[in-house]
């Protein structure tokens, strides 16, 4: 066999061996001061964590909401197209690994040798450059890692949007409410107001006792107020999360029930299960090949390049004896020997872009394993706290049936039933904010743990 002959299988097989780019030691991840338990330090319970058990049902209304959320929303259009761009990056770096083809087209009349328009023609060009060390090899598989990082980025984003309705929903649903308890803490307390009016009238109270109760009954409007600005507050954040114009014109729906603690698996699962930690993973391995593609940029180039092309006649006049039409085929074998640091500056760059993810990945990790320790505590110390105030809660509604009674047989006043039913309404609101503590801590447990939201 010609040697000729020898050097396509061969330059095939030197293009084999270098695609072959190991892949990165994921060790290098470990949380080195921070390894992880066997179980979750702040309790949980049995069973394996369901991505798709929440623990209260989402109606039809809010399923809506998240849909429309996913379709309109700013940010998660801006993630989608951080992935679009990832993805053509990833098929321009496929196709440097394939043979390029030009056509063109040359014409001019100098018969000047020197000249550059001396030929005219038309020609068929193609060029390869062989990745005899895994140089493209390592920058494709850079690039499809980034494409990665960027899908499993918008996943994220989309469960991240589709919580923070549910938390927004939440927020406007305990808002509603709590704006009705206080508008009856006023009118209980007005109420009082016109009795110590009255009994003043009669000389049983004083200017003070009014002055007192007139102080008292502003306090609950400015209370009312309050919470008439954070549903108005809680309305605008939703609109804008759903794409909307933030008119404050939604409305709030019913609260679903809450089901018991949620089992939230073990801490290891996590970093394999949170697309935020996958994507974290992914840059990492971008970093890894970026930097594989930097070392093999300082070892020898081999291009090859060829073509066809038909020469006019006026070109072919000038000697006799060329071919027409022409062929050529040549190789360009390059090492770089001098180039001012230049690539060895790139090697150091993407060394230590490659700590960066990782540092990147540490800290991700070690946010994610927070948010969950942080949601399972709350899960366990919110529902403490509001069965001691729903114990609270129970006592002061009896105590409010009997002064009832006892108010019927003359034994306590007007003004005294009144104020235990305000007591009563405080218990209320104060146990209201503590269910929408524990559905929102919910929510955002859910997510931590890596969870899907429908849709």
């Amino acid at each position: 066999m010609s040697k000729a002959r020898l050097l396509p299988p061969l330059a095939a097989s030197l293009w084999l061996i270098g695609c072959a780019v190991p892949p990165p030691d994921t060790r290098a991840l470990a949380l080195e001061n921070a390894p992880l338990p066997d179980s979750w330090r702040a309790g949980q319970a049995a069973g394996q964590f369901d991505a798709d058990l929440l623990g209260f049902p989402i109606d039809g209304e809010l399923r809506s909401l998240i849909a429309e959320a996913l379709r309109y929303n700013a940010d998660l259009r801006q993630s989608a197209a951080r992935m679009e761009q990832a993805q053509a990056a990833l098929k321009a770096a496929g196709g440097a690994m394939l043979p390029t083809v030009a056509i063109g087209g040359q014409a001019g009349t100098s018969t000047l040798p020197t000249s550059s328009m001396g030929t005219s023609g038309a020609g068929l060009v193609a060029a390869w450059e062989i990745d005899l060390w895994g140089r493209l090899a390592a920058e494709r598989s850079a690039a499809g890692a980034r494409w990665q990082a960027s899908a499993l980025d918008l996943a994220y984003a989309r469960e991240s949007i589709a919580a923070g309705v549910v938390r927004g929903w939440i927020a406007l649903g305990e808002s509603a409410r709590q704006v009705e308890i206080s508008q009856r803490m006023l009118s209980l307390s007005q109420q009082q107001l016109t009795l110590v009016e009255h009994a003043r009238s009669v000389g049983r109270d004083t200017d003070q006792d009014v002055a007192l109760q007139q102080a008292a009954v502003e306090a609950q409007r400015q209370q009312l107020q309050a919470g008439q600005q954070a549903q108005q507050q809680a309305r605008r954040a939703l609109e804008a999360l759903l794409g909307r114009y933030p008119a404050a014109q939604l409305a709030a729906a019913g609260w679903p029930s809450l089901s018991d603690t949620l089992p939230a698996g073990i801490p290891s699962e996590l970093l394999s299960r949170r697309p935020d930690l996958r994507a974290a993973r992914q840059r990492f391995e971008a970093a890894f090949y970026g930097a594989e593609a930097a070392k093999r940029a300082r070892l020898p180039s081999l291009k090859l390049s060829g073509g066809v092309a038909y020469l006019a006649d006026t070109a072919v006049l000038l000697k006799s004896g060329i071919d027409n039409p022409a062929w050529a085929a040549t190789g360009q074998l390059l090492a770089p020997i001098f180039t001012g640091g230049q690539l060895q500056a790139q090697v150091e760059a993407q060394d230590a872009r490659q700590r960066e993810t990782v540092a990147a990945y540490n800290r991700a990790a070690l946010n994610a394993l927070t948010e969950v320790e942080n949601g399972l505590a709350g899960e366990r110390l919110l529902r403490l706290r509001q069965q001691a105030l729903q114990t609270q809660t129970d006592a002061l509604a009896r105590s409010v049936a009997h002064a009832r009674r006892q108010k019927r047989i003359g034994k306590i006043s007007q003004y005294q039933l009144l104020q235990q039913e305000l007591n009563l309404a405080a218990a209320q609101a104060g146990l209201l904010r503590l269910r929408g503590q524990r559905l929102d801590n919910r929510v955002a447990l859910h997510l931590a743990l890596g969870g899907r939201f429908p849709t």
